[in-house]
């Protein structure tokens, strides 16, 4: 009984199984349905075999139709379309494969046969799956040959997940995993499991159906569904509504004009910067819920020029795979990558020695070492010469040959012959074309790609849009349930810190080390200083008796330098890298270890100039006080220097260019000097401004500094100075205690206002 028409070809190449070979069985809100020779309708009134009371779904939507071939699903003209594993058709027929997902209304239905389904290498993009029996004991899954249920991919934990009967409930169970374990497409840490459950693991996928799973690979079978997606900034719609598909297998290009919206659009489908309005899904599933399938790279480079080929592609797999992958299969990740993209000869060349479509290479090498399906690029050809840009292109076409997605956003019009389709954007962030490179020259009226940008100018893109629609390319945009989003809880990567904070400090440790010639200025520049200030004095300005006035400006001096020492260390340390944090604190990075391997650098560093500084400084002007004393001077002027990096690494983490960082460093460091209290007595200024120089490091070190040595005692007793200096009795006073409480709550407050700055801009 066939009164609809069959799809134009079966989806795998496999041998001839005849329907009654095959018990089949779809799966719907724990319920197991059989499949018989007279089919089976789905809609939203009584009669259909399964009703779905929502109104995105017609009285009568689709319907499963048996053959002897096989089984597939049909349209029935429905108003908002149906989804076949994400692919939404309309009045059409699909094959129906062992483990697809079919949606009508927001409802999931799992087809399952009686059988495997292995799919031949001629379509690769494909999936294969097989069964899993459950004895209802313990099921282990990861990518360990010890577990039950062994999922080779990178992106799966050595033990990953386990499946476990209790209490008369069958549970999955995430254990601790580097990317987490989904439940019908939401990142969940336990959850019960109840017929028709589907457990998602990396790029596989676990159907329960009942008593036992069907395990589903989708590598390379990953496709993208945006419906309605629109982005909105400051109540100014930057994108309007769009509905696009990207096939697994394609490479797709979007082109335009400048300011049209391209990459607004690329970032939305990457997952980068969610949409204001829409959905995004992958494979039926909330786009957020597989970020880890997701490889991205922005238009900055994301790889740093100190680091070799194979040291930067090293440290980018030990932060993006999982925690206990090994040091064999970290490098064997890397080897695999650096062959793919024909990186060889380069390996052990500095990445600033390389060419811009090299750093190119590199850059994309780091987002292909999880293995992603789909995989977007932001204008990767830019400034590139017409060779290099062909050879990029090419290997793109290559890239998405072997199953992945790939979109690019570019302004070359030579290579898009190798594209299967273009994105053409319009002023305003308008769709005006989506389809196959030669019928956008139909489409467009032009002779050559180049000219596409001529018509877009010489007409509204409203009007190459409503164009669009009347062709049917671009069909209204359906009415749909909307898809849960994962909370914060469960889709925030879990894990890491301290391997991260470990890896960090590794790699900025060599960066550092590696800038010979900027350490050296760092580290030689402190006995220079320290000999300037030595020499602006006579010696011995702390011996008792002598004028307490020269001592009052030597220890100012000192202090002025090491806040300016911390401050310059750390100015540029996070702006000069943030493209570089950025992309990896999408791909689960944690900040507060990207911030803690920094202060542990520069602390170091601060530490250490301090330290130099003070040896110099008093071995030619002893203090004549107690080792206690010493010790206590040392420990507020490096507590002052910390406070002073984590100032220079918030003003580097508040620019956005290298050349803003160095604007801002006067207005940091001058009110050092306005307001320490030593060239204006804090006890002459006015009530706001002595209220103000609270918030000064300078004028805390400074008070500290001179407590420690009994400054006020020094003063008292050169009578002369006491009248002229006007710092009152109680300036020098305050306890030392008290002062390395202040720099402390400097540090936390730097700190905290750097990691906030961080989070906002990853946000």
């Amino acid at each position: 009984m066939t009164e609809h028409p069959p799809p134009t070809a079966r989806p795998d190449a496999g041998p001839d199984v005849r329907v009654g070979a095959i018990p089949a069985t779809i799966l719907h809100h724990g319920r197991r349905i059989a499949l018989t020779a007279d089919g089976l309708q789905i809609g939203r009134v009584p009669g259909n075999d399964i009703e779905i009371p929502s109104k995105a779904v017609s009285r009568h939507h689709a319907r499963i139709v048996q053959v002897p071939e096989g089984f597939w699903i049909v349209d029935l003209g429905s108003r908002n379309g149906t989804l076949l594993n994400g692919e939404r058709f309309y009045g059409e027929s699909r094959w129906l494969a062992n483990g697809d997902t079919v949606v009508v209304g927001g409802e999931p239905l799992r087809f399952l046969t009686g059988q495997e389904t292995r799919f031949a290498a001629s379509a690769p993009a494909m999936p294969t799956t097989h069964a899993i029996r459950f004895t209802g004991d313990r099921l282990t899954i990861g990518r360990d040959d010890g577990n039950d249920v062994v999922l080779d991919d990178p992106n799966v934990s050595r033990f990953h997940a386990e499946v476990l009967k209790e209490g008369g409930q069958i549970e999955v169970r995430d254990l601790q995993s580097r990317n987490g374990t989904r439940v019908n497409g939401q990142p969940v840490r336990r959850a019960v499991l109840q017929t028709g459950s589907e457990i998602g693991v990396g790029p596989y996928r676990l159907i329960f159906d009942g008593t036992d799973f069907v395990a589903r690979a989708e590598h390379g079978a990953l496709r993208l569904d945006a419906e309605g997606i629109a982005v909105e900034v400051k109540d100014k719609k930057i994108l309007q509504p769009t509905m696009i598909s990207i096939e697994p297998g394609e490479l797709v290009a979007i082109i335009g004009e400048s300011g049209a919206g391209k990459s607004t659009l690329l970032k939305a489908l990457a997952g980068v910067n969610p949409p204001t309005e829409g959905v995004i899904t992958v494979n039926c599933e909330p786009l957020a819920a597989r970020l880890t399938d997701i490889g991205y790279l922005p238009h900055d480079e994301v790889v740093h020029p100190g680091l070799s080929v194979y040291e930067a592609l090293d440290y980018a797999a030990r932060l993006r795979l999982p925690q206990d992958t090994s040091k064999e299969e970290i490098e064997t990740t890397v080897d695999r990558v650096i062959e793919e993209l024909e990186l060889e000869p380069h390996g052990n060349t500095r990445i600033g020695s390389l060419s811009g479509g090299q750093r190119k290479r590199v850059g994309l090498a780091a987002e292909l070492l999880s293995q992603p399906s789909l995989l977007f690029l932001d204008e990767p050809t830019t400034g590139l010469d017409p060779g290099l840009e062909a050879r990029m292109m090419g290997l793109l076409h290559d890239l998405a040959e072997r199953s992945r997605a790939v979109v690019v956003v570019t302004h070359a019009t030579k290579s898009l012959d190798a594209c299967g389709k273009i994105v053409v954007m319009g002023r305003g962030g308008r769709l005006c074309f989506h389809g196959p490179p030669t019928e956008a020259l139909d489409f467009f009226d032009a002779q050559t790609y180049d000219d596409i940008y001529a018509q877009l100018d010489r007409r509204p893109a409203e009007e190459w849009q409503a164009k669009l629609e009347q062709t049917g390319a671009a069909p209204a945009v359906p009415e749909h349930e909307p898809v849960p989003e994962p909370d914060a809880a469960t889709k925030r990567r879990r894990g890491g810190f301290w391997a991260h904070t470990y890896v960090l400090t590794h790699r900025y440790v060599r960066l550092f080390t590696r800038d010979r010639r900027n350490l050296l200025i760092l580290l030689l520049q402190v006995p220079l200083l320290a000999l300037a200030i030595v020499g602006l004095f006579k010696l011995q300005v702390f011996k008792a008796g002598t004028d307490a006035g020269e001592a009052v400006k030597l220890l100012f001096l000192v202090v002025i330098t090491v806040i300016w020492l911390g401050s310059i260390d750390a100015a540029r340390e996070i702006i000069k890298e943030k493209s570089v944090f950025l992309r990896e604190a999408a791909v689960g990075v944690k900040t507060g270890a990207y911030v803690l391997s920094k202060a542990i650098v520069l602390f170091t560093l601060a530490a250490v100039q301090t330290l130099l500084l003070t040896a110099i400084v008093l071995s030619f002007q002893p203090l004549h006080e107690s080792r206690g004393t010493y010790l206590t001077v040392l420990g507020l002027l490096i507590l002052t220097s910390w406070a002073a990096v984590g100032m220079g690494l918030l003003m580097s983490a508040a620019v956005k260019t290298e050349d803003q960082a160095t604007s801002f460093i006067p207005l940091v460091l001058v009110p050092q000097l306005f307001f320490g209290g030593s060239i204006v007595p804090v006890a002459t200024m006015s009530a706001p401004l002595a209220a103000l120089s609270n918030a000064v490091i300078a004028r805390w070190s400074y008070a500290g500094f001179g407590s420690a040595i009994d400054l006020n005692a020094r003063i008292a007793a050169s009578p002369d100075y006491a009248r002229v200096s006007r710092f009152g009795h109680d300036y020098f006073a305050i306890a030392t205690g008290r002062v390395a409480l202040a720099l402390l709550v400097f540090i936390v407050v730097f700190f905290a206002g750097i990691r906030l700055l961080l989070r906002r801009d990853h946000a």
